[in-house]
């Protein structure tokens, strides 16, 4: 097992009930983003095999970043367990308030596979979570949501029965054979 200390972490989705589909319909994965700005990090990022990329934004300052996952479907077809979360005293958090920036450890299980060129790979796989510093994720109201209004409910006058047909539908039936 390897593990990243004192990361920050981004676009965390771990909730056991819910791995991201996005890209990935019939097996969904858990998965974050570590960042950091340091190029020493970003070193020892590189010799434990990471897939580290440079990202420079058009605002703010350039950083390194680095995507973690864990697929929800074995390869046997059993469902993986979830990926633990919990805070720096080893207690459960949940993972749905985990916002952008906060700082934390991973833990990675790490093996190697051979390539179709031959060559050794190593995949890692995301194992767990620790927040150290925790920016609780508020989600924000989106431009197009619902506001609260008054609701109007009517119910219906009468019913038909037997061949019955109420007042308002004898109209549609006069006015349809006007036009026809």
């Amino acid at each position: 097992m390897a593990m990243i200390k004192d990361c920050e972490i981004w676009f965390a989705k771990l909730d056991p009930k819910r791995p991201n589909s996005k890209f990935n319909k019939t097996n969904p994965t858990w998965e974050c983003q570590i960042r950091t700005t340091s190029k020493e990090v970003k070193k020892q990022w590189e010799a434990i095999s990471l897939s580290v990329k440079a990202i420079v934004p058009d605002e703010g300052e350039p950083y390194f970043r680095v995507n973690l996952r864990k697929k929800s479907i074995k390869v046997d077809k059993d469902p993986a367990s979830p990926i633990s979360v919990v805070n720096g005293d080893l207690e459960a958090l949940d993972p749905n308030s985990i916002g952008n920036g906060s700082i934390g450890n991973i833990r990675l299980f790490q093996y190697t596979y051979k390539k179709p060129d031959g060559t050794d790979g190593i995949v890692s796989v995301l194992m767990g979570v620790q927040i150290t510093k925790h920016i609780v994720y508020k989600p924000k109201p989106r431009g197009d949501e619902f506001e609260p209004t008054e609701t109007e409910t009517i119910e219906p006058a009468e019913t038909v029965e037997d061949g019955d047909v109420p007042a308002a539908a004898d109209k549609v039936k006069v006015a349809a054979e006007k036009v026809f």
